[in-house]
């Protein structure tokens, strides 16, 4: 398990990509239930269970879609399960990182001082945006620039299309 951290560690600090991922079904389930795990936690703080779920498949589910699309688009289908597992490790650790500021934004409420919670949140944010971007320009063989526009084209939709569900 340690070994496995520190491969999803090592692509969040860009040190690897996702062809350092071992080709495994396993091992793909096993970050894709951390994934939704994680991203339920952080979503269940600030919307109803039934939203959170919601919000959660549908971003999985975008998520693989439009991954393997580009993929095949780019003819790297073969690539799909090895880019869900880095997108989907990588995205549970930041899911992580990202449960102590937003307990201490819900802790505080809108009257509160959020400010560096918010902050904190804002440069995850940007980081896991940048992880994407990484692993995607790895993934499709692209320069860095077209990774970063793919990882927000899929972040912005992926906002507002949940943003429709609350």
């Amino acid at each position: 398990m340690r070994t496995l951290f520190d491969l999803f560690l090592d692509i969040c600090l860009f040190r690897k990509g996702p062809q350092d991922i071992p080709i495994s079904m396993p091992l793909l389930k096993m970050c894709l239930l951390a994934y939704a795990t994680s991203g339920l936690l952080v979503l269940a703080l600030s919307a109803p269970i039934q939203v959170a779920l919601l919000q959660i498949l549908l971003d999985m589910v975008l998520l693989a879609g439009l991954l393997y699309l580009t993929l095949s688009l780019y003819r790297h289908p073969g690539r799909f399960e090895q880019t869900l597992t880095a997108l989907t490790g990588s995205g549970a650790l930041m899911g992580l990182l990202a449960l102590p500021p937003m307990i201490w934004i819900v802790r505080q409420g809108p009257q509160g001082d959020n400010q560096f919670p918010t902050l904190l949140m804002l440069a995850l944010m940007a980081w896991s945006i940048a992880v994407m971007a990484h692993i995607l320009r790895h993934a499709f063989n692209t320069p860095v620039w077209a990774g970063t526009l793919y990882a927000l084209g899929y972040t912005f939709l992926s906002w507002t299309l949940a943003g429709w569900i609350d």
